[in-house]
């Protein structure tokens, strides 16, 4: 029988006899629904929230960035509580770690003798579940069978093969609307469980298997009711949770081949193909897709800060998150990673009638908004589109206008909605070729501010572009500065002995706040 715990009450536990809490202990009244033993970099996706995390620290806990960034994921994913054994590779913790953990009620429970995780974890899947010693044991050599299957390389059929001999029982796994059996029974026996299945639910156990928040497939234990054990059922549990790493496992080096026979994208944004040479390129990776208006889009490659993952497999979570979207909304994606330049390339293809922008952002909010995973959150704000093409000889140039719109968004500030046409005056901006020539323009028109905002640290330029913005609205400026109107009063003096008392003309007007932008855009 299940029982609710919380953080101080695993404390109490025998385990936890010599340790201490060194920090948030303003959270001890956190509910504990699991434990797990991570020593991985990347892990939060794989978290359900309120677990337990035990760690040794390797890694980690003796630099204080990689320690921030561990805890910072456990934050986003409402984990529980931390668990660090300092005893012999590790002996402290950062002090800004502590800190972040204080600030968000977070326990850090420490342990300055040797402990046997793999003991902690048994007794405290125990109390959360209540099931014996001896199921424990099964369950555990369970999942150690499973797990060296699947770092083998072994298939689904191993996996059932497995299931079926600890538990006695008929298993089946239900994927892209195929049964897969072990056993494998008759022809007709089979169809009259898939019958059964579809109809009644009275003699099996199942257990969804679920990759990226969607429903990928359905594993089933065919027993009479009466016949299923407490075992089973987490047997089936734990064959389930084997089942999302091998899928996770297959559909990334899937993903990693698919770009590889992408690399032609390479050429076609270079301009070195036509528009017919790109449609049969296109034509040769998806057969019978529409060729219609289309939009180039970039990601940067975001490397994890504990971890060199010379693969980026966490990274492809998100061009496997977007495909069935995309395609949901009415868009094929083929894409690339360029390492040479740390992106990842997408080509988003219309396969509908009417006009793609609008359809693209409702895409991008579902996504956003079907996943609670702060990193894909993270992720989907990095795209970058560039223009939208007719004529696919045009995608060199939807390319660098998404470059456009990702150096807008790395060095400016991030956008709602990511898109070349959102740009505004930096579009104007971006095609000046010559820098010099810029840099001569802002100094020609803001200059003497900059020179003497630098000289006696004051603020003109910011007073300017605010008085510009409100229209030379003296209220609304000095109220948003925070100021008085006098202070406003002689900043507008000053700033005109400097630019001049035209400084609000029309024309000039123009080149001033045409500076200032460009001032943002560029290093002067």
């Amino acid at each position: 029988m299940k029982v609710t715990l919380l953080v101080k009450d695993i404390l109490k536990r025998p385990f936890f006899k010599n340790s201490t809490v060194l920090a948030g202990e303003g959270g001890l009244d956190r509910e504990v629904k699991w434990a797990h033993i991570v020593e991985i970099a990347r892990f939060g996706h794989l978290l359900n929230g309120n677990e337990v995390i035990l760690s040794t620290g390797i890694g980690w806990a003796n630099d204080v960035e990689k320690s921030l960034s561990y805890l910072q994921q456990l934050l986003d994913y409402n984990a529980s509580a931390l668990c660090v054994e300092l005893v012999v590779h590790v002996t402290s913790l950062p002090q800004k770690m502590l800190e972040l953990a204080d600030k968000h009620h977070f326990p850090i429970i420490v342990f300055t003798e040797e402990v046997k995780f793999i003991d902690i974890t048994k007794d405290l899947h125990e109390q959360i579940l209540g099931y014996h010693e001896d199921v424990w044991w099964k369950l555990e050599k369970l999942y150690n069978m499973l797990y060296k299957e699947l770092i083998s390389n072994g298939g689904v059929g191993d996996f059932l093969k497995i299931l079926h001999k600890e538990t006695n029982g008929q298993t089946v796994l239900k994927h892209e609307d195929e049964y897969r059996f072990f056993p494998s029974p008759p022809t007709r026996k089979k169809q009259q469980m898939i019958n059964d299945l579809q109809i009644d639910k009275s003699n099996y156990d199942e257990q969804q298997v679920t990759l990226l928040g969607s429903h990928i497939a359905t594993l089933y234990l065919i027993k009479e009711t009466h016949q299923l054990t407490q075992f089973d059922k987490l047997a089936v549990k734990r064959c389930a949770e084997i089942l999302v790493q091998f899928f996770w496992k297959n559909q990334q080096q899937k993903e990693a081949t698919i770009m590889k026979k992408n690399e032609w994208m390479f050429e076609a944004i270079a301009g070195s193909l036509t528009h017919e040479e790109i449609i049969a390129k296109i034509h040769e990776r998806k057969p019978g897709i529409l060729t219609k208006e289309a939009v180039v889009a970039v990601k940067p490659m975001h490397k994890s800060l504990l971890i060199k993952d010379k693969q980026n497999n966490a990274e492809t979570i998100l061009t496997m998150l977007l495909k069935p979207v995309l395609l949901e909304y009415g868009f094929q994606l083929l894409s690339v990673k360029d390492t040479t330049q740390n992106l990842y390339i997408l080509l988003l293809i219309n396969q509908q009638q009417d006009h793609l922008q609008s359809r693209l952002e409702l895409a991008l909010q579902s996504i956003y908004e079907k996943n609670n995973d702060p990193f894909i959150h993270n992720e989907i704000q990095w795209i970058s589109f560039g223009k939208i093409i007719t004529s696919y000889d045009q995608l060199e140039k939807s390319y660098h206008t998404a470059l456009s719109t990702l150096y807008y968004q790395q060095n400016i500030k991030r956008l709602k909605k990511p898109f070349y046409h959102t740009l505004s005056i930096y579009r104007l901006i971006d095609q000046i070729p010559d820098r010099e020539e810029l840099k001569e323009m802002i100094d020609d028109y803001i200059g003497p501010l900059l020179h003497y905002d630098s000289e006696k640290g004051t603020d003109l330029l910011k007073t300017l572009q605010v008085y510009l913005e409100n229209l030379g609205a003296k209220n609304d400026t000095a109220e948003q500065l925070h100021i008085v109107r006098q202070t406003l009063y002689h900043r507008l003096n000053r700033i005109e002995s400097l630019i001049g008392t035209d400084f609000m003309h029309p024309k000039k007007r123009f080149m001033i706040q045409f500076s200032i932008y460009s001032l943002q855009y560029i290093d002067v």
